[in-house]
């Protein structure tokens, strides 16, 4: 018998979550795999093996900036994550959503945005596209707006009166 490594399964098993008790409340519930918490030089080792040149492997925004050198250490964006956890979940009619793309964080939603005729409602999420790190999507219908790009929780503590009116 010939065994030949799969790189997809080998990075599954490194980003999946161990099982929950409760669903999550908070981001830091989910990190629980072996990205999160095993040495960082030997995740980013592991993720730079098995992307290669065509960059399609699936991680959470913090590993892809990481990667890129554009963030510190993993822990920083744990406390980015937090931060914005803290502030929106302090509001009224913010609720955080565990579910997302593999090793992801989740989301954060605001309640009182999802009526008709909206199909989606405001969402705020992490993202490696921009330095701020996060983006906000307004409530819409059928077709995704474009993200609104935020300056962590900072900018979007100053953004929030505007978008808790959309």
């Amino acid at each position: 018998m010939h065994l030949e490594p799969v790189p997809r399964l080998e990075w599954s098993l490194a980003t999946e979550i161990h099982p929950l008790v409760d669903e999550p409340a908070r981001p830091a519930a989910l990190r629980n795999s072996w990205i999160h918490t095993a040495p960082e030089e030997q995740v980013l080792e592991l993720f730079r093996r098995l992307q290669g040149a065509r960059r399609r492997l699936p991680a959470p925004w913090w590993l892809r900036a990481l990667d890129r050198g554009e963030l510190p250490s993993r822990a920083r964006a744990f406390e980015l994550e937090d931060e914005v956890h803290t502030l929106l979940t302090g509001r009224p009619g913010w609720v955080f959503v565990p579910w997302r793309a593999l090793g992801e964080v989740g989301y954060w939603e605001y309640g009182p945005s999802d009526r008709g005729p909206m199909k989606a409602p405001t969402t705020v999420l992490f993202t490696d596209q921009h330095p701020g790190w996060v983006h906000v999507f307004a409530a819409h219908r059928d077709t995704s707006p474009l993200p609104v790009p935020v300056d962590r929780a900072p900018g979007l503590l100053s953004a929030l009166p505007q978008i808790e009116s959309w």
